[in-house]
Formats: structure tokens, sequence, C-alpha cells
């Protein structure tokens, strides 16, 4: 599953890596395109709630636990929908588990798919 949220930020750090190495717009226009391929052959969309927002207000202000507000949505949404969160954050990983929200960190070692299992 796929947030139209997390479809932003991934959008927004394809056209801030356009913007930053001068990409030709053609190259930003297939990189949008295969985001948008990839996550319409991969994945289900899903909307952010205004429940999610509410549940990552009461994360971000959780003693102990260092979250952005963004990342607080996508553990807020994870768990709303009884899902595994997806990250390459490792303080996002790392405050998904003080939550207890199942986290995979695809990078981290022995992680489920990594080659060395």
């Amino acid at each position: 599953m796929v947030s139209d949220f997390a479809l932003a930020e991934c959008s927004s750090a394809l056209a801030r890596l356009g913007r930053v190495d001068r990409w030709s717009d053609d190259l930003q226009h297939t990189a949008f395109e295969e985001l948008d391929a990839w996550v319409d052959s991969m994945s289900e969309r899903f909307q952010i709630a205004p429940e999610d927002v509410a549940l990552a207000t009461t994360f971000v202000r959780l003693p102990g636990v260092t979250l952005r507000a963004p990342d607080a949505i996508h553990i807020a949404a994870a768990q709303r929908l009884g899902a595994t969160l997806l990250t390459l954050d490792h303080g996002m990983a790392r405050a998904a588990a003080e939550i207890g929200v199942p986290c995979i960190n695809p990078a981290e070692a022995n992680a489920p798919g990594d080659l060395k299992d």
C-alpha cells in the first residue's frame, strides 16, 4: 500500500533531485511516469485520513520518541491499516518500533529479502 502522502513525498524528492541535478524536463517527466507506474502496478493507493493526523499529533508528543510530523503521519496510517511500515529512515523505524508499529527497513542486516539471508 502507498498513501497519497507518501506519493507526494516521493514526487517532491524527485522534483528536488531534478532541480539540484538539473535534469532535463524529459528525464523529470520519465521519473514521475515510472514512479506512478510502479505505484499502480505494485501497490494499492490509500488516502491519509484525519484520524491519522490526530494520532500523529499524539505520537510526536510522546516523551522519548523523536518524530517529525510527516513520519508520524506515515506511522499512524500504518497502525490504522494494520500494515507493516517500510522505510529506509532509521529514526522513523526506531520510533515505529517504540510505538509498537511493525516496521521493515530493507537496508538493515537480516531484513526480509536481504541477499545475505
